[in-house]
């Protein structure tokens, strides 16, 4: 018996070597393995393992099948012309998943410019890894725990001198918003703030004139914004050193009255900040006109923002500032009313525009939720667009067998296969991704619109490296199963008889046709509920009259000339009624000890058409009211009051209820209505209310003008009617119903052609079949039966799933909103017979066309 050669050895040299040089190598090495195996055996193995491992050489490699007919530059012009001719030889496809492809690579872009919008708010500032905000948690008792970002005028100064940790510390007074700047004999009304005087040390706002390290350090410095300066002084040139004359501010008080020095000059055009502001006074002016009985550490008056030092531990400085803080608070409230001092702790200042929502002092999102929405929007749409590929690539598989065959038998390997169909998946993502682009130019005003943002396409490294990414990930995910399972094929099998399907694939094929359904019903419960919520909320009886009722500020002369406004006022024509009341109907700010409380003047209930349920309003025929209070229902509840009306309460002193409202909203519907009493404070008030009659508003405006301007000259007449500020409360959710209409239509079309495109395969390939039915008697009736069934129970498989889903998606977001409607059983109904609809309608316009089709179209050869 011969001896044997090590066999890995021997399998490493077949392995390795090329076939041409093989069989005389082996005779050789065999040979003296036999020699030297006679005089010692264990010699002979080592002696053979060297030698294999002598011609393990490039010269002896075998070489790459695609190397030995193709090289890359030919193969890749192989391949695109090949591409391009399937394409053209299978239009129908071509075209359908080309449509549903753009359409949501379309939307998919136009989200991403929302998102990345959303995304890059306040990122710009230098030291933002080490930018932040103070907040505090403070004990409501019956209304909970409340997350406020207002801090005492002696946290500033006091967390600088404290902690080393700190690098620098602003505080910002938000006490000249809308204010009323004078220069030049022009009067302008503009936003300002009141900051700290290293407010441009912290924050990366862009100043073009003035030193950052002075412009605010004296009270009668004042900074402006590069647009008003050429508002007020209409030149281009430096304005430093200029005075600017303070005529009112939004209060309706006049203590920031005076001129100041133009000490710098900025620019916040080009970046994305939640703080927008049109000039900034200094936070010493601040605290010199305010009442040193204020300036304790139970006040809460400034925002507080500051920046650590490079290696903080911001976890440890939030225990070190919040015992700080607490030690300060505990001599003011410790005995009688510990749970009024809270907990103090910072929060990175460029998340507070996407995580501003706090419930029971927890942190559980904000707009960020949103961004989250929209983006698993984005890849839902993608997906479904990409199983419509996948769909129709695997479905018509049986229209490439015999190329796959062939290419297979003449040596191609299958990665070069693989390479080619996901290579032909890019190229039409690539051509879908350049129509994407043309629509989304083409929608993007609306869309902008839409969202109330200014989005453009600005083609910079992040937009180019996602759209690459987005097209990538399209192409290869969209490709891949249809070019592994084409590439997978047996050529022998795929020579001799057409592909039969496998139990595996109709199951993966039906179940992304479920899942596309399911996605689809989804949406449409979503949009049906939202849109009724939404109807609900604007149409909602809250308690007061809405309509035909403009707002505007208590400002320049009107201050100290309310009455005799107001008076004329009442005398227009047109002029139903008016009063004054502090802040806002619809959003009622005041608060205290777990109360809402509103500032208001005579013919308040009159002119918003409060109901009275007993007692009086405040009137002049009583003389002093300013001791009187009015409840709500609500109040007389919790105060367990029978027969209110001449009974006194303890509030800031002894009040005397003179009546009782009907309870209305005061606040968004996402609150309950709660404890609330109006005191009669003209002087604390600051927006003042005019009710209009319907029929004749223009006129009725100009005469209003006219008057205000009698009052105010050279002062714009700027007014806001109540029913857009109410709906402007409820703009996202107005903007997030119109979009999830949109989209819900994007994704039910995308999935509509995918059943499309399937059904029309479906009915191709069994049109041998059809025609041997309709010899055999079936009407077409029949048929458009026999081929649409499997198709209504997929649809059918995805209402019991997408119930459930959308019942919990849909009723989780109404649980935000204290006063909502019922989910009722017709939304869900309504979802079904809208998909069945839908898919029948697809399927049915070539189910139909199948069964019309000739006997000798159906059993003709190839």
């Amino acid at each position: 018996m011969k001896p044997t050669p090590p066999k890995r050895a021997l399998r490493f040299l077949r392995w390795f070597c090329r076939e041409d040089y093989l069989e005389e190598i082996e005779g050789d090495l065999t040979e003296l393995y036999e020699d030297h195996y006679e005089r010692s055996p264990g010699k002979a193995k080592w002696r053979f393992v060297w030698n294999v491992i002598h011609y393990f050489r490039p010269a002896f490699f075998r070489l790459s099948k695609t190397n030995n007919y193709l090289n890359p530059i030919t193969m890749f012009r192989y391949n695109f012309l090949f591409t391009y001719r399937n394409f053209k030889r299978y239009k129908s496809s071509f075209f359908i998943n080309l449509i549903g492809l753009s359409t949501g690579l379309a939307s998919v872009l136009l989200i991403y410019l929302w998102v990345y919008d959303e995304l890059s708010f306040d990122k710009f500032h230098q030291k933002d890894a080490r930018l932040f905000q103070v907040l505090r948690n403070i004990d409501k008792g019956e209304r909970g725990i409340k997350t406020s970002e207002s801090n005492s005028d002696l946290l500033a100064p006091a967390l600088i001198e404290t902690f080393g940790e700190v690098e620098y510390v602003v505080p910002v007074a938000h006490e000249a918003t809308n204010s009323i700047l004078s220069a030049n004999d022009k009067k302008i009304k503009a936003k300002g703030q009141m900051a700290g005087k290293d407010f441009f040390n912290l924050f990366s706002f862009k100043l073009i004139e003035g030193d950052k390290d002075h412009v605010l350090s004296d009270k009668n410095f004042i900074v402006i914004s590069q647009q008003l300066a050429a508002s007020l002084f209409g030149t281009d040139e430096s304005v430093l050193g200029n005075v600017i004359g303070v005529v009112d501010n939004s209060d309706g008080q006049v203590v920031y009255k005076g001129n100041y020095v133009i000490s710098g000059v900025f620019d916040i055009t080009d970046v994305k900040s939640l703080q927008e502001f049109d000039f900034l006074l200094t936070n010493k002016l601040f605290l010199d006109k305010r009442d040193p009985g204020d300036l304790d550490w139970g006040s809460n008056n400034a925002s507080v923002y500051l920046s650590l030092h490079e290696g903080v531990d911001v976890d440890e400085f939030n225990v070190k500032i919040n015992d700080f803080y607490r030690s300060k608070l505990e001599p003011l409230y410790g005995e009688k009313h510990p749970e009024w001092i809270g907990n103090m702790f910072v929060q990175r200042y460029a998340d507070r525009y996407l995580y501003d929502r706090y419930e029971h002092g927890v942190l559980v999102g904000g707009r960020i939720d949103y961004v989250l929405l929209f983006s698993t929007i984005a890849l839902i749409i993608l997906i479904i667009a990409c199983i419509n590929f996948m769909n129709l690539s695997t479905a018509q598989a049986s229209r490439r067998l015999k190329e796959v065959g062939v290419k297979k038998i003449i040596g191609v390997p299958r990665i070069a296969l693989i390479l080619q169909y996901v290579g032909e998946s890019i190229v039409l993502a690539v051509v879908s991704s350049l129509m994407a682009i043309l629509v989304v130019f083409f929608l993007l005003p609306q869309f902008n619109v839409i969202t109330a943002k200014q989005l453009s396409v600005e083609w910079n490294s992040h937009l180019i490296l996602g759209v690459v990414t987005i097209v990538l990930f399209t192409g290869i995910i969209a490709g891949s199963y249809p070019a592994f399972f084409l590439s997978g094929l047996r050529p022998i099998e795929v020579l001799k008889t057409n592909l039969k399907t496998s139990l595996g694939e109709l199951l993966i094929r039906k179940g992304l046709v479920i899942f596309q359904f399911s996605i689809s019903i989804i949406l449409i419960v979503a949009v049906l509920v939202v849109s009724r919520q939404i109807d609900f909320v604007q149409s909602k009886n809250l308690g007061y009259d809405k309509d035909n009722i403009l707002t505007f500020e208590k400002e320049g002369n009107l201050v100290e000339n309310l009455e005799p406004f107001l008076s004329e006022v009442k005398t227009t024509v047109g002029v139903v009624n008016a009063t004054i009341l502090e802040g806002s109907i619809s959003e009622f700010e005041s608060s205290t000890r777990g109360f809402t409380y509103g500032s208001v003047g005579y013919d308040y209930l009159e002119t918003l058409g409060i109901e009275l349920k007993e007692g009086r309003s405040f009137s002049r025929e009583f003389g002093q009211e300013g001791s009187k209070v009015i409840l709500n229902e609500t109040a007389v509840k919790h105060f367990d009051l029978v027969e209110p009306v001449g009974k006194i309460i303890d509030w800031r002193g002894k009040r005397e209820v003179i009546g009782v409202v009907k309870d209305f909203h005061y606040k968004s519907l996402y609150e309950e209505i709660k404890p609330m009493f109006l005191i009669f404070r003209p002087e604390w008030a600051n927006t003042i209310v005019v009710k209009i009659q319907s029929g004749n508003e223009k006129a009725t405006i100009a005469r209003l003008e006219k008057l205000y301007h009698k009052f105010n000259p050279g002062i714009p007449f700027e007014f806001t009617f109540l029913d857009e500020a109410y709906q402007a409360i409820y703009a996202s959710e107005q903007r997030i119903a119109s979009l999830s209409k949109y989209f819900a239509i994007i994704a039910i079309i995308i999935s509509c052609l995918g059943l499309f495109g399937l059904a029309a395969f479906t009915a191709e390939r069994r049109l041998k079949e059809i025609g041997i039915r309709k010899i055999l008697g079936s009407g077409e009736l029949r048929i458009i039966n026999l081929l649409s069934r499997d198709y209504t129970k997929m649809v059918l498989i995805s209402i019991l799933i997408a119930w459930p889903i959308s019942y919990f998606i849909v009723n989780s977001w109404l649980s935000g909103f204290a006063y909502k409607i019922e989910l009722e059983w017709w939304f869900f109904i309504t979802s079904a017979f809208t998909a069945l609809f839908i898919a029948w309608f697809a399927v049915g316009t070539q189910t139909v066309k199948a069964a019309r089709v000739k006997l000798t179209e159906c059993l003709k050869d190839e």
